[in-house]
């Protein structure tokens, strides 16, 4: 039976996850404009991939920028209609004091006069961090809209009379949706705006999901797609992994109605170097580009649901079949089925007890196996209502001690092997699963040794007691406590609850008025058979379960390992565990039928061994799943002068140091990784030193050429004009601690290779001290990084927002013989 129930579900998942993660034929670039082509997209890709990683205020990002601009200059000229674009720079400055725009194009019909008209934007960032070219993030959010530009403006059924379309490419997403929030709050186009729809990614190897909506009811429009791929579980995905998008701008700021999409799953090279084109997976931007281009035409046509003011009073659930249907209905429905469910239950469990106990007492004829407790007990109907009670309790005691074998697994694995469900959710769903289902049908198994040896004192002919209606009607119990816990917390997190008992619960009412109609004789056989019947109605919940759980883990493993080096290893584990497990236990109540303990026992554990020892000699970090690290490469550089007021010369450099430090976001120890370097590379690190085992410093013993490499002063007039000759580089900063009033003259000039600064000092002062702070964001600026990058490939450079990972720091001490004489 055990392995009937393996092969089945292996064969089941295997066909459901196929279906669900499908994608359509990639159109190539020859079709028609106004028809989505994943190619054409591509091409776009490469075009913006070329200048490298586009962090705000940098080279790559202003390059970018230019070739956007371009882009949208040549999709609008393809128009011979009366069709109006209007391209609009919005500037502004973000938290750095970087002076930056975001790129705007509004599309309206030039016929139309109205300036007030409810506008739809369609929002990706075109920004991403260092080191990574932002293939993923978010280089398929901007081209997927940029092809979606040239659809609309080439279909000729759209002219853009009812709902103008205004496309935004922000800038500074990473470092906080800077971008979104300078539209948001200070642009014209703003008051306008009645939907959104923003774009933004991780990695592009599966298909993508919606992920938020500002309102449920939004599902209506989205469920006409070709291919929905949803869960309304999703919603809370930005709460527990703590990340935001554009989409947090949009809808914290105002009351628009809007969407948020992209591709979420796997998510081991975000923010990498690894996110590259050559990762993507063939037709999922066809995929997610053909389901938003139904969505935004049915929007400009006005072809969507009218949304009321109170459209969220009574919220919808959601979740997509294999990708193929979106099943909707309202959490005012599912509380109302709960009830009638619980209802039914109490009622045809009273009549049935009843039914049986008057039936009884009137008849006197041979026993049979259904209705032997009415003559070996003296208190039948008593006995039975304590079997029931007892039969639940043992479900619910079953259930806690195979959650608990499962967390303390969880517990322990993370001592032996750091994650070694990481890279394969599969593997996760087996590893935590099995142990609670073992759990279970250990205490089962001794509950039932006890049940006997108890029936055994109480009647000669043990054979012939059976209490198939009590165990049956304690499983009805089981859900009808979790319909109890949903239906009083009122969330729609909970329809998986629904999902289970609207399948579950009708079979075994069936059951049992089957049982009373034919006078409690056996419907078949083998006892063993009866508990097939619920095991393959369950597959569809099960499936469901399976497929939903697949889904979060794979959104939330890269995110919960990037948080091993705070301390959250065990706590890792443990979350995972739960991910698992809390859906298996509406699965377990199932098993209680089972006569055949031992036997399923056996296959449960030999399962897990397999599990457990694959866990154990498997690399969870590969290069396609990376462990990935932070580096910190600084120099510190100190350069002196002692001078009058009236002389000009070159200043020496006092000192030099320069070290590196990195820490290791999966809590991996780094000095085997380090000593591994070393012997790849033939470079040895000097003084390398370890504050933890995932945080180490060393000097740099690559000899990185310092960023400032000559510093000139020239003594003027009560002022102080310094020239600094540096690296080339768009994020200089000058400061100084002291008392002066400092002027950087060409401070707009970016990039530069030349800063020069005039300083005027208090005449009091005879000393003071200047700090310049130039960081880069090209690996090739760090011999270091580039060559670990090359060398290391299962472990791989995680980038930041701004430019920090190469530091050059230098300070400047002068020192005057004479003060100012007015």
């Amino acid at each position: 039976m055990a392995c009937f129930i393996n092969l089945s579900f292996t064969s089941c998942w295997s066909i459901a996850h196929h279906l669900s993660y499908s994608v359509p034929t990639v159109k190539t670039r020859t079709v028609p404009r106004h028809i989505f082509s994943e190619e054409r997209a591509l091409d776009y890709l490469s075009n913006l991939t070329q200048y490298g990683s586009r962090v705000s205020n940098t080279r790559g990002n202003f390059d970018a920028r230019n070739y956007l601009i371009s882009q949208i200059k040549r999709i609008c000229s393809m128009d011979e209609r009366h069709i109006q674009c209007e391209l609009d720079l919005q500037n502004f400055t973000d938290s750095k004091h970087n002076q930056l725009q975001n790129i705007l194009v509004r599309v309206s019909n030039s016929m139309n006069k109205s300036q007030n008209m409810q506008s739809l934007i369609l929002t990706a960032h075109y920004d991403s961090v260092e080191f990574s070219l932002g293939a993923a993030d978010d280089g398929s959010g901007v081209v997927i809209l940029l092809e979606l530009f040239s659809n609309l403006i080439n279909d000729l059924t759209i002219n853009f009379s009812n709902v103008p379309l205004i496309i935004l490419f922000t800038n500074a997403e990473e470092p906080g949706v800077e971008g979104a929030l300078a539209f948001m709050l200070h642009h014209k186009w703003r008051f306008n705006v009645r939907y959104f729809l923003n774009v933004d990614s991780v990695r592009c190897t599966e298909a993508a999901n919606l992920m938020r909506t500002t309102s449920s009811q939004l599902i209506m429009d989205y469920s006409r797609v070709a291919r929905p791929r949803t869960n309304v579980i999703l919603q809370k995905t930005s709460t527990w992994f703590q990340f935001s998008t554009d989409y947090d701008a949009f809808n914290l700021i105002s009351f628009l109605s809007g969407y948020d999409f992209g591709f979420f799953l796997d998510g081991y090279t975000y923010h990498t170097p690894l996110d590259q084109l050559s990762t993507f997976k063939q037709g999922v931007i066809q995929d997610l580009g053909d389901n938003l281009a139904i969505l935004i035409r049915n929007i400009l046509l006005e072809h969507n649901q009218q949304l009321n003011d109170n459209n969220d009073a009574d919220p919808l659930i959601y979740f997509d079949i294999l990708s193929r249907y979106l099943m909707i209905y309202k959490l005012s429905t599912s509380i109302l089925i709960q009830k009638f469910l619980i209802i039914l239950i109490i009622i045809i469990g009273i009549i049935r007890i009843i039914f049986d106990h008057i039936y009884h007492r009137q008849k006197n004829f041979s026993c049979n196996d259904f209705h032997c407790i009415y003559f070996r007990f003296k208190n039948p109907l008593i006995i039975r209502i304590i079997s029931i009670i007892i039969y639940s309790i043992s479900n619910i005691l079953s259930m806690i001690i195979g959650f608990g074998f499962s967390l303390i697994l969880a517990c322990i694995t993370s001592l032996i092997q750091l994650a070694p469900w990481f890279g394969n959710s599969t593997l996760a769903i087996f590893l935590f699963s099995l142990p609670c289902l073992i759990g279970f049908i250990i205490f089962q198994y001794l509950f039932d040794l006890l049940h006997r040896f108890i029936l055994r004192k109480c009647s000669q002919n043990l054979n012939e007691i059976h209490f198939d209606f009590e165990q049956n009607f304690s499983v009805l119990i089981i859900y009808s406590l979790s319909m109890i816990i949903s239906i009083y917390s009122n969330s729609r997190f909970f329809y998986i609850t629904l999902i289970w008992s609207i399948f579950i619960c009708p079979l075994y009412l069936v059951l049992i008025i089957i049982e009373f109609i034919l006078h409690w004789k056996q419907i078949f056989e083998k006892n063993a058979h009866q508990l097939y019947l619920p095991l393959l109605i369950s597959f569809f919940p099960l499936i469901h379960t399976i497929e939903t759980v697949n889904r979060i883990l794979r959104i939330f493993t890269p995110f919960i390992s990037l948080r091993f080096s705070s301390g959250w290893i065990h706590r890792g584990n443990i979350i995972i565990c739960s991910i698992v497990v809390i859906p298996t236990l509406f699965f377990l109540p199932l098993l209680q039928r089972t006569k055949q303990f031992i036997r399923l026992l056996i296959v449960l554990l030999f399962s897990f061994f397999i599990v457990l020892i694959v866990c154990c000699i498997r690399q969870p970090f590969t290069k396609n799943h990376p462990s990935t690290f932070y580096a910190k490469h600084i120099s510190k550089s100190i350069y002196s002068a002692e001078t009058s007021m009236n002389n000009s010369f070159n200043i020496s450099l006092l000192s030099q140091q320069s070290t590196i430090t990195i820490n290791t976001y999966h809590g991996l120890v780094l000095s085997p990784i380090l000593d591994q370097f070393s012997i790849k590379s033939g470079r040895k690190l000097y003084n390398k030193t370890c504050s933890s085992s995932t945080n180490c410093t060393f000097d740099d013993s690559f000899n990185r050429q310092l960023a400032v490499e000559h510093i000139q002063i020239e003594s003027m007039k009560k002022k102080y004009r310094i020239r600094i000759q540096h690296a080339l580089s768009y994020n200089i900063r000058i400061s100084s601690l002291w008392n002066i009033e400092l002027t950087v003259q060409n401070q707009f000039d970016i990039p530069r290779k030349n800063t020069i600064i005039d300083i005027v000092v208090d005449s009091s002062r005879s000393i003071f001290e200047i700090d310049i702070k130039i960081q880069r964001c090209e690996i090739n600026d760090s011999p270091f990084l580039l060559l670990f990058t090359r060398l290391m490939p299962n472990t791989v450079l995680m980038g930041g927002a701004f430019c920090e990972a190469i530091d050059d720091d230098t300070t400047l001490i002068i020192n005057r013989h004479e003060h100012f004489i007015d």
